[in-house]
């Protein structure tokens, strides 16, 4: 705005943090992108977690040594100061402070996700994960001793064990499908790619009753909510909704409308008109 003068513009501290965040903000994002979207389990949100937590360690080293291989803004920033300033440097190591203090509130905000990482795996690597009573116990209802006399019919198939090896290579084809499409910025084509978690719970279904306690911890799993995107999603149609008539509105009529927006049912309008009665013209 005119007539208001921003002196922290000169301050190089000042530029050496704004730089910073530049970079962390654009590295929080692409975090953000791989956890958002409709089908993404908390099997994947969990390992998208986990490997920004190794790379922050890594940024934090990028920042100590002053590489600053993944810091691209601050680093020409610095550059640039360097050629003009030869005599001075800048300080880094309070940067490297602040990404270890991010760090530390990843492991603690998600920490009860380490707590699940074998009950996690056995969903799409059940021959070859073991599990005991304490990582069932999160899961309510559930008889270890039928689960543990399932997992042994289980591992003794070899009929339902490529079933699942089948998954794995189809949930390895969809990430690779995912970060191609990725990489050239066609949102639209990869939302068309198959859920994962539709994949993985119809193998599951798949098995036979008798495996019925393995099939409710999967389903348990599979339905655990990894993020507010569906609450996100939900907020958005309902502002959608409002209008000037929504004093109109009713629970039942928007219920209704809810539940349209949020579907993903298409209804066959050619096979319903079939079984409609039609008005003639008089």
């Amino acid at each position: 705005m005119k007539g208001i003068e921003h002196p922290e513009l000169a301050e190089t501290e000042w530029l050496l943090k704004f730089y910073y965040l530049v970079d962390m903000t654009e590295h929080l994002n692409q975090l953000n992108v791989k956890m958002q979207g409709i089908g993404n389990t908390v099997l994947s949100l969990q390992q998208a977690v986990f490997a920004f937590e190794n790379k922050l360690e890594l940024f934090i080293m990028d920042l100590k040594t002053g590489r600053l291989l993944h810091f691209e803004k601050l680093k020409q920033f610095k550059d640039a100061y360097t050629a003009s300033e030869p005599a001075q440097k800048l300080d880094l190591h309070q940067l490297a402070g602040f990404t270890s203090s991010l760090l530390q509130s990843f492991k603690a905000r998600f920490g009860e996700f380490r707590e699940h990482t074998r009950l996690f795996k056995f969903i799409t690597h059940p021959i070859e994960c073991s599990l005991n009573a304490v990582d069932l116990g999160y899961i309510p209802g559930v008889s270890v001793r039928d689960f543990e006399a399932e997992v042994a019919d289980l591992k003794a198939s070899d009929m339902w064990g490529n079933k699942f090896k089948s998954l794995n290579e189809d949930l390895e084809s969809i990430a690779r499908q995912k970060a191609e499409l990725a990489s050239k910025h066609m949102w639209t084509e990869m939302k068309k790619l198959p859920p994962e978690d539709q994949l993985i719970i119809k193998t599951w279904n798949a098995l036979s009753v008798t495996y019925h306690t393995l099939q409710r911890v999967s389903i348990a799993v599979l339905t655990m909510f990894g993020s507010t995107y569906a609450c996100e999603q939900s907020f958005s149609h309902l502002k959608n909704i409002k209008s000037n008539l929504r004093s109109r509105l009713t629970d039942e009529s928007l219920n209704a409308c809810m539940k349209l927006n949020l579907t993903k049912y298409q209804p066959d309008y050619k096979a319903i008109s079939k079984f409609m009665q039609h008005q003639k013209s008089h």
